[in-house]
């Protein structure tokens, strides 16, 4: 297998997008408590959500569903 060839092939911007919406969504409640001290609770599960959509969009650039980035 031509491992250089595989990694050519894979998107910066999608693998970037893919890892920093995962670690949002596994991190969001430690992420929202040192943020938001007071307000913490409420806002855990948007941020999940908000990492999940990341998590996706950059998968779908890996996956050439979008052309170009």
């Amino acid at each position: 297998m031509d491992w250089d060839l595989i990694f050519s092939r894979l998107s910066v911007t999608g693998v970037t997008l893919l890892l920093c919406g995962v670690i949002l969504s596994l991190y969001a409640t430690r992420l929202v408590r040192f943020l938001f001290r007071d307000h913490g609770e409420r806002l855990v599960l948007p941020v999940q959500l908000v990492g999940l959509a990341i998590a996706v969009f950059g998968a779908l650039i890996l996956l050439d569903l979008i052309p170009g980035l």
